[in-house]
């Protein structure tokens, strides 16, 4: 059953009706041809879930019952340096690999200065994602920040990892392995860098900062490859542990 996600301001007060954007519209009406009658499942992107119906009234729909809600996902935290191109991509597959928040970073290779637009673009392509592969929780997205002033502001802890190429470090997998299994809830964070990769310096910040150096292996990936990479070692870790 198809998913849409609707925000609580569309909720009519003291019913069960809601009202469609006029993308909802389009989308249920003229891509999937739905007509009145009809259900789908609409969703809050925070886990809460109801079967739906479009109604006789253009542009409304009305919840019939109340789904059981998504469990709360581990947090898994993915910042990413942006790349030239192709972080719609990572959005999208990320959110499909289970990511809770997504925090691009302006590092110093980094060559893009996405728009506010962009933010807004990559926010709906993480809902759609979710409806897609029924997620149920939308992944938070932040807006760029500078690397250097992100990762001060960060919290300290086990689960922080920091990826880097052609350094002698351990490898993700079997780090978080041994995190996940003394405690598979353990929330995550993983770090990864821009074409290029890290200047020395951020990476000893990084270290300084409390952050695992970690390897993805002795190939060298491309950016993209890398965010969806280290995102597939961890969901596949923690989806054998829980």
């Amino acid at each position: 059953m198809q998913r849409i996600t609707i925000s609580s301001a569309q909720r009519v007060d003291n019913t069960n009706t809601f009202q469609l954007t006029g993308e909802q519209i389009h989308y249920l009406q003229r891509v999937l041809r739905l007509k009145s009658g009809d259900l789908f499942i609409a969703q809050d992107g925070e886990g809460q879930q109801w079967q739906s119906q479009l109604t006789d009234i253009s542009g409304e729909a009305q919840i019939l019952s109340t789904l059981v809600t998504a469990t709360r996902p581990s947090t898994l935290e993915l910042a990413a340096a942006l790349p030239k191109s192709g972080f719609d991509d990572v959005v999208r597959q990320a959110t499909e690999l289970g990511v809770t928040d997504i925090q691009p970073l302006l590092s110093d290779r980094t060559l893009l200065n996405p728009s506010p637009k962009k933010l807004v673009r990559w926010q709906r392509i993480a809902q759609e994602a979710s409806e897609q592969c029924e997620r149920g929780y939308v992944p938070r997205l932040e807006p760029p920040i500078k690397f250097a002033e992100w990762i001060k502001a960060g919290p300290v802890s086990v689960g922080n990892y920091f990826c880097a190429a052609r350094v002698n470090a351990p490898g993700l997998l079997p780090c978080v392995r041994t995190l996940l299994t003394d405690s598979p809830q353990q929330s995550i964070r993983v770090v990864v860098g821009p074409e290029g990769g890290w200047t020395s310096e951020e990476i000893a910040v990084a270290i300084a900062h409390g952050y695992q150096e970690v390897s993805l292996g002795s190939g060298i990936l491309r950016a993209t490859t890398a965010s969806l990479t280290a995102l597939a070692i961890i969901s596949s870790v923690r989806e054998q542990l829980i």
